[in-house]
């Protein structure tokens, strides 16, 4: 048998997210060369000392992952400000094209400047005369946007390899159809709406990208949300702008802690976040709906047990391998006071529809204040080392 093993902790659960992290948020603008030589600016955010354009960089916590950023139709990089410098001082380069930002702007073309960006990135981390010469993380790049450039992200995503986390805001279909690409994005993606957006419905863009996402995938409706909701500064003044019933700030603050925290997972490696990414305590936020494919399901994916003193409790659960791609699982028991084991560490690779039985065994003890434990049992992806599915158990003492 194999103990429980615990993971996370209440204070990092506790974190408040869209609060700002522990760095200051430089920002200054760059020179990107495309393969065939020409060039373009971006802006780039990046941990910096103090805030404020061209402050020194912090690189106190390097090396830093790096963070792709799309703008919207006829909006500037800079339109995003408050979100982008927040990611910032949780320790990524954000950079972002200020290409494409006309009346007639062409969606691959801002797709392929983002990936653009990505190299620009890898070129300053192996640069000797750069500031951010080995400070980047280059093995942790992911891609976000807002409405034309969160399609475009999808676009960007499916097509490079490099990126490992995708968080679109109110994207929007484009032309070539970020739908369609949707389905060659096999990475774990975030699609983040607004219940309330009037320009970019939900239902006919995020939903339908969401549907067709090829890889680990949630949907994010934030409750009142708007598609100018996602921008400090819309352009002309807001006119032509939608509304919601929640206020900019407050829509602002909870785009903050849902890019935070699927990107700390996804990218840093915060593990002990996982349950409030995709397990239990993600549905605990009256914020948001919540629909999300982890790419792999418990049956019974909850089960209840009562015995008497001493006795084990033997709980059988059928883990499926729902995704499109062969994959191992880790398994892992939390949360549970009382004796917890499990049959085996790990599943055995799954095909695709494949299974694998697991065995929970909770040790009722003779002795305890508690009458009652519940525990979390979880199955962690091998494919990107985050993504988990998850199985709430409840065991008593008679």
């Amino acid at each position: 048998m194999f103990a429980c093993l615990v993971l996370g902790t209440t204070a990092t659960l506790a974190q408040d997210l869209a609060l700002p992290g522990p760095h200051g948020a430089g920002k200054r603008t760059v020179t990107v060369t495309r393969p065939g030589g020409s060039t373009f600016s971006a802006l780039l955010y990046y941990p910096a000392t103090t805030t404020g354009s061209d402050t020194p960089f912090d690189a106190s916590a390097a090396p830093y992952g790096g963070i792709a950023f799309g703008h919207g139709f006829v909006q500037t990089v800079d339109a995003y400000e408050s979100t982008l410098q927040h990611l910032a001082t949780w320790g990524w380069f954000v950079i972002g094209a200020t290409t494409q930002g006309g009346l007639f702007p062409t969606h691959q073309a801002l797709a392929d400047d983002m990936s653009h960006t990505l190299t620009w990135l890898e070129q300053q981390d192996a640069d000797t005369g750069s500031p951010y010469f080995g400070a980047i993380d280059t093995a942790a790049f992911g891609m976000t946007g807002h409405s034309m450039g969160g399609g475009a992200s999808i676009l960007a995503a499916a097509a490079d390899p490099r990126v490992r986390a995708l968080a679109p805001t109110a994207p929007a279909e484009t032309n070539p159809s970020a739908i369609a690409a949707a389905g060659s994005v096999l990475v774990p993606t975030r699609f983040v709406c607004g219940s309330q957006d009037g320009t970019v419905p939900t239902a006919s863009n995020g939903q339908l990208m969401y549907d067709a996402a090829g890889g680990p995938r949630q949907l994010l409706s934030i409750l009142g949300g708007w598609h100018c909701g996602f921008v400090d500064t819309p352009a002309f003044g807001g006119f032509g702008c939608d509304s919601g019933s929640i206020p900019r700030a407050e829509q602002l603050a909870i785009v903050r802690r849902h890019l935070t925290a699927f990107f700390r997972l996804h990218l840093d490696g915060v593990d002990s976040s996982w349950n409030s990414v995709w397990g239990p305590a993600a549905l605990l936020d009256a914020t948001t709906s919540f629909q999300r494919d982890a790419d792999v399901r418990f049956t019974p994916n909850a089960a209840r047990k009562a015995g008497l003193a001493d006795q084990v409790l033997d709980y059988e659960l059928l883990v499926t391998n729902t995704g499109t791609r062969a994959t191992s699982f880790q398994l892992y028991v939390e949360n549970g006071q009382w004796t917890t084991a499990l049959s085996a560490p790990a599943t055995p690779v799954l095909a695709p529809g494949g299974t694998a039985t697991v065995h929970v065994l909770v040790t009722i003890p003779a002795v305890s204040a508690l009458p009652t434990d519940r525990c979390l049992v979880s199955a962690r992806s091998d494919l990107d080392g985050h993504t988990r599915g998850y199985a709430r158990l409840g065991s008593r003492r008679l």
